[in-house]
């Protein structure tokens, strides 16, 4: 009995297995299964033969030799990093709108213990970037990641490669990461400057107030209390940062 294995579909699917898997590596979407090596090769490897599978995509016309694989391969793992870098920002945004209330209410003094990452971490930081991938999954976001993944490979199709690169649209990312990352918790940040102001003032009312014994306690209550009351509000901006992977994706691969 012989099995018989079409040379260019294992091509295709070894292609796209490194581009799937700098993706995956690179992204945050599945950091909680950084340990489970074994999970991420499997995923990885299933997702690109079905890709590969129900796309009839063929890879690119290349002799089956060392180097145009090897040269291939590098070309995948540079366009996986790049479309890693799109949600990379995107949920970067939430880490720097958490960084920002923990210095804001004092929590950036300490940090609790990341089960994940198994290191300390920012309160605010790690819960919202916990939230944003919880609510990722439940706006069915890895369905459009999926759709995603296809149009790639249906612009840019295995071992093909990037003909040029484009930097204007890796540096527009970045930039939103920090004004989509301060327009999400923009209320929160307004009310705790309220705050420092009435702390400020009552300071120059009664000198002998220890004011940052005072202020650390009230901006801690006053920024958990805030940011539980606007959190129901955060569904528009949760989709306009989930929206720009999607249209970084568009640009880079135009």
């Amino acid at each position: 009995m012989r099995i018989h294995i079409d040379s260019a579909w294992a091509l295709a699917v070894f292609f796209t297995s490194i581009r799937v898997g700098a993706l995956l590596l690179l992204s945050p979407i599945l950091a909680s299964l950084g340990g489970m090596t074994t999970v991420r090769v499997l995923l990885t490897l299933a997702l690109s033969v079905l890709l590969v599978q129900g796309l009839a995509l063929p890879a690119a016309a290349m002799p089956i030799a060392l180097g145009p694989v090897v040269a291939g391969a590098l070309q995948e793992l540079v366009l996986g990093a790049t479309l890693a870098f799109g949600v990379f920002a995107a949920f970067g945004a939430f880490s720097v709108a958490g960084k920002l209330l923990d210095v804001q209410t004092g929590f950036g003094l300490g940090s609790v213990y990341d089960p994940v990452t198994r290191a300390g971490a920012p309160m605010f930081a790690t819960m919202l970037n916990t939230l944003a991938v919880v609510v990722f999954f439940g706006m069915d976001g890895h369905h459009a990641f999926l759709r995603g993944l296809a149009f790639s490979l249906q612009q840019v199709p295995p071992g093909a490669g990037l003909a040029a690169l484009q930097a204007e649209p890796v540096i527009r990312q970045f930039g939103l990461m920090f004004s989509l990352g301060v327009a999400l918790i923009i209320p929160v940040l307004l009310c705790l400057l309220l705050i420092e102001t009435g702390l400020s003032i009552v300071s120059r009312l009664l000198p002998q107030m220890n004011v940052f014994i005072v202020g650390v306690p009230v901006k801690i209550v006053g920024g958990v209390a805030l940011l539980a009351i606007t959190l129901p509000t955060l569904g528009p901006a949760m989709s306009k940062v989930y929206g720009t992977i999607f249209h970084y994706w568009e640009q880079v691969l135009a």
